[in-house]
């Protein structure tokens, strides 16, 4: 899935970005840590601890292994699924959540708002992504939704999100859902690739 290409050289603008959004995820889950009664373990089943997790160990990586710049399939599967996690969260979850709590918004705002920086400005000289890369991405998000609804749900925990729950909306409710959920993943991953494409003049490099 993941094309190496050459490693362009550090940047100020990449290692800013990067250290930021490691360092919103540490803190987040820190702060979660210290101020639940249940601590973060019980979090890690939701799509957004995962996700913010997965960026956080990407961005480190490619400080350790510059090559990982070049993973272009990985790097904007993270920037999908931490931007997918955030759009929903805003938009359905606040009211049924702590709302924007300091957790909360650093993983639900502050991280989006930089992968996606990250994906526009970063990277000159990257491989372009391949179309049918979004589709790809669509095996976690499917993965999760397994987990979700067979293993919780047979295990007699309900799934972390409520229109995921067939016993919160009903199992025509959830079909639908993942529909609709499965078509926003995909036109968001071709609206990743569109800027991808679109924005290489406007990439920085700025050592």
């Amino acid at each position: 899935m993941n094309v190496p290409v050459a490693a362009s050289p550090p940047t100020l603008v990449r290692t800013v970005v990067r250290v930021a959004v490691i360092a919103c995820v540490a803190a987040a889950v820190l702060i979660v840590e210290l101020t639940s009664s249940r601590g973060v373990s019980w979090r890690l089943i939701t799509f957004t601890y995962q996700a913010n997790l997965l960026a956080a160990a990407y961005y480190l990586w490619t400080f350790v292994a510059p090559r990982a710049n070049g993973r272009v399939g990985l790097r904007g599967a993270v920037v999908l699924y931490v931007v997918m996690a955030g759009v929903v969260w805003n938009l359905f979850l606040t009211e049924h959540s702590m709302g924007y709590t300091p957790a909360n918004l650093l993983l639900h705002v502050a991280v989006p708002v930089l992968v996606i920086a990250d994906w526009v400005l970063v990277g000159r000289g990257v491989t372009r992504v391949p179309w049918w890369y979004p589709v790809a991405w669509l095996a976690y998000p499917a993965a999760y939704l397994l987990l979700a609804l067979l293993v919780l749900n047979t295990a007699g925990r309900r799934a972390p999100y409520y229109f995921l729950d067939p016993g919160s909306v009903g199992a025509p409710a959830v079909a639908l859902n993942v529909a609709m959920l499965a078509a926003c993943v995909l036109a968001a991953g071709y609206a990743l690739l569109g800027v991808n494409r679109g924005a290489s003049t406007l990439r920085a490099d700025a050592a």
